[in-house]
């Protein structure tokens, strides 16, 4: 399960969010779980990396300065 720190909805999430990532079995499963979520809402603009524990850190792809930095 993926939360958002300010539970943010996907479609306003900006460079800077920081997902929380519950209930995956290991690392490799999270960073599945995060990137089927960009994907699905079809936020191609974001990228992440993961920062801690169960938290990734999203950021504005290069070429896509249009959405700002939060």
């Amino acid at each position: 399960m993926i939360a958002t720190l300010e539970n943010n909805a996907i479609s306003t999430l900006k460079p800077g969010a920081v997902l929380s990532v519950t209930g995956a079995d290991n690392i490799t499963d999270a960073q599945r779980e995060v990137a089927d979520l960009l994907q699905s809402s079809n936020r191609t603009d974001l990228g992440y990396f993961h920062i801690s524990k169960n938290y990734f850190l999203l950021y504005l792809k290069p070429g896509n300065l249009a959405g700002g930095i939060a």
